[in-house]
């Protein structure tokens, strides 16, 4: 889904208080839900959750703060006014290679978290296939793998780089398109004795 319109192309983590904001499966996934799925009442995020208003009105303020979400008071407020509607402030957040993390702890439940939602994303469309809600052409295309190379710091840059440039070319609505969530991950590692 493209972003809608006044939401931001993409915003940085750049401290360690957005860093602890973010370091949360439950507000991760409110705000991924808020990108994929479109604006939403603290209600409607609870059912497509499976949590409770009361949680993600305590999220989203807490996300409000730190600039991942807004108000959205041109959806209306509902019959009695007091509907309160959210969306995303960003189309996708990147981290910082200069956040200046308080903790250690920080930092690794940030990435816990971040895997636990891709986890759960992965887990759906599984779920889905299963249940044959995607044609064969998309099972066909949905892939995930592994691979191993060798090389240095700037040379995993530069493939980073350049597989950030391909999947912004391959970004391309046109009729039939679906949302795609695109995982990149690479880091080095020893050998274990």
């Amino acid at each position: 889904m493209a972003a809608a319109p006044n939401v931001a192309a993409m915003t940085e983590i750049t401290d360690a208080a957005m860093l602890r904001a973010m370091a949360h499966p439950l507000r991760m996934r409110i705000v991924s839900s808020l990108r994929l799925d479109g604006p939403a009442t603290s209600a409607i995020l609870a059912r497509r959750l499976s949590t409770d208003s009361g949680q993600t009105s305590h999220h989203l303020r807490l996300l409000a703060r730190h600039g991942f979400v807004v108000d959205a008071p041109e959806l209306g407020r509902g019959s009695r006014g007091r509907e309160r509607w959210w969306k995303a402030m960003h189309a996708s957040t990147t981290f910082s290679d200069d956040v200046d993390a308080d903790s250690v702890e920080t930092m690794a439940a940030f990435a816990r978290a971040a895997r636990a939602v891709w986890d759960q994303g992965i887990d759906q469309f599984h779920d889905e296939a299963a249940h044959r809600r995607w044609s064969p052409a998309w099972l066909d295309a949905a892939a995930a793998s592994d691979q191993v190379i060798r090389t240095t710091p700037e040379g995993l840059k530069r493939l980073r780089d350049r597989l950030d440039e391909v999947i912004r070319e391959a970004d391309l609505p046109e009729p039939g398109a679906e949302t795609v969530v695109v995982v990149v991950q690479a880091y080095p590692r020893r050998a274990r004795a």
